[in-house]
């Protein structure tokens, strides 16, 4: 995990879009932002939950205090998150009662999490029992601890806690106030709008001189699928302007693969057991084959177990997990790859 205190003179405070969602997204931050409400954020890779923490911020009253980032998917490297999450030199503390010094310190500010559905499972007990204990010593104490806590993921908190892959009490004690963040590809005319801003945005950064994009191009941004939103559009601009040398961007210097809503994923290679398997479900996709086979042995089986049944490695395992959106039930601390 990474940690960045953000001075509020750095946030960005314009949110791109006008299509219904984007408009109720703004009008939920503006009710919610100014209370102590704690707020769950859910938007796949590159969808703007970030943005959407920092202007919550920006609308508190909590400008004057530290916004505190933490990020669940890189390694752990302060003491806040050690005292919230029970880290100590990347391993687990003993099991004592979490000490409430850090967030102590910090009263008055904001507490982001992103991606808090990595957290090994033990980090979520841990981090459910210093919720807890704050709202204990909050009701004991004249020296209550105030910090609003923002939490982002991209994944469906819910359907992992019914899957028992998050732990159930943290997420119903999180799920307070939630936003949710539609993918750019259900945006409609958002699409091309945020698209003529970023390669304003891009021709002013390397100095040219384009003045938009052709019918082609137009078409193809709107075929196209985006799973990276906002972020890999913004990509896809630059790296076209960067190289453009004409007045009109077109559909093959955007460098777009095929619209089709979902790629065929490789094969994957199975070893015999696992072949023999697939082929008595005849109407199962690789995808699908691998998705199944994951969710119903990762409770049983270690990463490198499941690796050698899928005749892949744990990199290849990794890898694909992060395609298709599988968080991996982790025995305890996180750990590379």
């Amino acid at each position: 995990m990474a940690l960045n205190v953000i001075n509020s003179s750095t946030l960005i405070k314009n949110i791109l879009g006008e299509c219904d969602a984007i408009k109720s997204i703004c009008l939920q931050i503006q009710q919610i932002a100014p209370t102590n409400c704690t707020v769950l954020i859910s938007g796949t890779t590159g969808s703007g939950k970030g943005l959407v923490a920092q202007n919550i911020f920006d609308l508190s009253g909590r400008t004057e205090e530290n916004f505190v980032h933490i990020n669940c998917t890189t390694p752990p490297e302060t003491p806040i998150e050690a005292e919230i999450f029970g880290y100590h030199r990347n391993s687990l503390q003993s099991h004592h009662e979490p000490s409430l010094e850090q967030l102590k310190a910090m009263s008055g500010g904001t507490l982001m999490i992103d991606e808090i559905s990595e957290l090994a499972p033990e980090c979520q007990a841990y981090f459910l029992e210093v919720l807890e204990l704050i709202e204990r010593h909050n009701m004991s104490s004249d020296d209550t601890i105030d910090v609003r806590l923002i939490v982002t993921t991209q994944h469906d908190l819910k359907t992992l806690a019914q899957q028992n892959s998050f732990n159930q009490r943290l997420y119903y004690h999180l799920n307070i106030f939630t936003i949710v963040i539609p993918p750019l590809r259900d945006r409609g005319a958002d699409k091309i709008k945020i698209a003529e801003k970023l390669l304003t945005q891009a021709c002013r950064k390397y100095g040219k001189n384009i003045h938009g994009f052709s019918p082609e191009a137009i078409a193809a941004i709107n075929d196209y699928h985006w799973p990276g939103n906002y972020r890999e559009l913004r990509n896809t601009i630059e790296r076209a302007v960067v190289l453009a040398q004409c007045e009109y961007l077109n559909a093959d210097q955007l460098v777009l693969e095929s619209p089709q809503p979902q790629a065929s994923p490789k094969p994957i290679a199975l070893a015999p057991a696992e072949t023999a398997a697939t082929s008595s479900e005849p109407d199962m996709s690789l995808e699908d084959y691998f998705q199944h086979y994951v969710l119903d042995h990762q409770e049983q089986m270690s990463e490198t177990e499941l690796a050698k049944k899928l005749g892949i490695s744990r990199k290849c395992l990794w890898e694909r997990r992060q395609k298709y959106g599988i968080p991996r039930k982790k025995n305890g601390a996180p750990s590379a790859p």
